[in-house]
């Protein structure tokens, strides 16, 4: 059996980058909204930070280079 190989592109990556990003500040925002307790709630604060952050610099990154996201 021979697989088609397709080309991937960078662009492409930065893409799919961005739609998982996306996807984990989702999860992080209910998180937090969920949360109750003092440690529960520091704990989903730092990750939604770091969701919130990897998002901004992957569509940081599209702007740079000119992508429609």
């Amino acid at each position: 059996m021979k697989f088609k190989q397709t080309s991937y592109s960078q662009d492409d990556m930065l893409f799919d980058s961005i739609r998982s990003a996306r996807s984990e500040l989702d999860r992080a925002t209910v998180l937090f909204n969920e949360l109750t307790d003092d440690t529960g709630v520091d704990y989903a604060s730092y990750n939604l930070l770091a969701a919130r952050a990897k998002y901004s610099y992957l569509l940081k990154l599209a702007k740079e280079k000119k992508l429609s996201v």
